[in-house]
């Protein structure tokens, strides 16, 4: 008996299906495609089994079809022996007739089995068929809709990705500008600072240096008044000792002129000292 086969085609299905944005969740599909595959192996089962009974049914008829052949080939060489029917006991005849009704009964059973079985297994078969091209039509839907919406799916990514590239540019292009504003007003008022900080430095300095120059002037000017207090201290004191020097100096010249004026002792051999040797010079 033909036995039918899958094709290779069919089982297992494809379930690398490509990766698209905003596509079928892939878990779905795979658990739908393993789902289909196990119904496939299922029917495949029933299909081999359906075979695998229809093939045992088969040799079940070929063996009663032996045993018919073998009872035929007896009962032709039985019938081919001339055989009086006088001397033919009737529990003989009766056997024959027996054995020829359980060979036909047999031969019917094994032919309506037959039938029934090869009936069977056609009609699996073409369940099989049919349910398999159902499956395959369903897939190649699927997968043409799939391909249809995977394809405007990618024409939708492209659109919106060049969108999204047009407008990151233009983005870029008004942060380029904006950026270039604020660095022109950062310089613009980094240069007002450092201008505003020189003025103020400057001003700063000019202060610090008034405050210098009044602190010099100061200083000089107490200076200078200590130095006249300390000259008129000091000429206060020449004057004092100018004074002192010149009353000395007069007592001096006035001792003198009393030495002067005084006769001399008798026996002294001292001369006296001029009035000039005693004065201090001025």
């Amino acid at each position: 008996m033909e036995s039918l086969e899958i094709r290779d085609d069919l089982v297992p299905l494809r379930t690398d299906f490509d990766v698209a944005w905003r596509g079928y969740d892939r878990d779905q599909v795979r658990r739908y495609v393993h789902g289909v595959e196990a119904e496939l192996r299922l029917a495949a089962a029933d299909r081999d089994a359906a075979v695998a009974e229809g093939e045992n049914l088969a040799a079940r008829l070929e063996s009663s079809r032996s045993a018919v052949r073998e009872l035929r080939a007896r009962l032709d060489r039985a019938c081919r022996t001339p055989i009086d029917p006088d001397t033919v006991p009737d529990r003989l005849r009766r056997m024959v007739e027996l054995a020829r009704e359980e060979a036909a009964e047999i031969t019917g059973r094994a032919q309506t089995a037959a039938e029934h079985t090869w009936s069977a297994a056609n009609d699996a078969a073409q369940r099989l068929r049919k349910r398999s091209e159902w499956f395959l039509a369903d897939l190649e839907s699927q997968r043409t809709a799939m391909a249809a919406e995977h394809q405007e799916l990618l024409d939708r990514a492209h659109t919106q990705a060049e969108a999204m590239s047009r407008e990151a540019e233009r983005r870029r292009m008004q942060l380029d500008e904006a950026v270039e504003q604020h660095r022109t007003q950062v310089t613009k008022d980094f240069e007002l600072a450092m201008l505003a900080r020189r003025v103020e430095a400057r001003r700063d300095i000019a202060e610090q240096r008034r405050a210098a120059q009044a602190d010099a002037d100061r200083i000089v000017a107490e200076a200078r008044a200590e130095a006249s207090r300390i000259v008129r201290a000091a000429q206060q004191e020449v004057d004092v000792l100018r004074q002192l020097k010149d009353g000395l100096a007069e007592r001096v010249r006035a001792l003198g002129r009393l030495l002067a004026d005084a006769a001399p002792l008798p026996g002294s051999d001292e001369e006296p000292v001029p009035e000039q040797r005693l004065a201090t010079p001025a």
